[in-house]
């Protein structure tokens, strides 16, 4: 094997790499709410006590409104997606704008899990480590950009979750708008079907490649040895 072949080989197996890692697309489903409802999500207003409100507001391409008054909770989610299709350590991109009003005891937090198959997690995650507030502005969007990884057994897919909550006090109000959701995560290819193919990250490419460098280099001083 010539220097030419190896050399050639080393640039081909570069680009491929470089193109697959490349491969980030996003999973979420309806994220910015083009439907106008909640197509794609799983809603479970009041799930914390009595209901309060889970509102999509305007036409279509509106974003999704989450309000709360009463010592409850709305929850809108991205649930149990690509099952089966995660590796562990897998590093998953979270972007969303919110804004809104909170007063007395109102919070948003937004939460990842790697879900089991059959029910359970073996990660959960509060992205930013606590509640997320909005603009003092009610009419100026915050994105928020979030990374997590997943956990040692997502069997039954990943989940994002938005928990828009009020405490039992008096005048407690929790009225956010979320919009613009996107979940990135190194795949090939676009999902078809809810389901992908997971690549190696870029520090696996590298091992590989030089490894399958290594080995070709070896090879070569074999043949100009014998």
């Amino acid at each position: 094997m010539t220097k030419k072949t190896i050399t050639a080989l080393a640039v081909a197996l570069s680009m491929f790499a470089g193109a697959s890692q490349a491969a980030i697309t996003d999973i979420a489903v309806n994220g910015d709410f083009e439907t106008g409802d909640f197509t794609g999500w799983v809603q479970f207003p009041g799930s914390l006590g009595e209901a309060g409100q889970t509102i999509v507001a305007g036409n279509p391409g509106s974003a999704a409104r989450l309000l709360e008054t009463a010592p409850a909770a709305n929850i809108i989610k991205q649930a149990n997606l690509l099952p089966g299709e995660w590796t562990e350590g897998q590093q998953i991109d979270i972007q969303f704008d919110i804004r809104g009003t909170a007063g007395a005891g109102g919070v948003l937090f937004a939460e990842m899990f790697s879900e089991l198959e059959g029910g359970g997690t073996s990660k959960s995650e509060i992205l930013g480590g606590g509640p997320l507030f909005p603009n003092a502005d009610p009419n100026v969007w915050t994105t928020y950009n979030f990374s997590s990884t997943v956990g040692p057994d997502s069997s039954g897919g990943i989940t994002l979750q938005f928990n828009s909550a009020c405490a039992p006090v008096v005048d407690c109000i929790a009225d956010y708008t979320i919009d613009n959701v996107i979940i990135n995560a190194d795949i090939v290819g676009p999902p078809t079907g809810n389901s992908a193919t997971s690549i190696p990250t870029t520090s696996q490419w590298a091992l590989i490649m030089m490894t399958m460098l290594l080995g070709l280099v070896v090879f070569a001083n074999r043949k100009r040895l014998f």
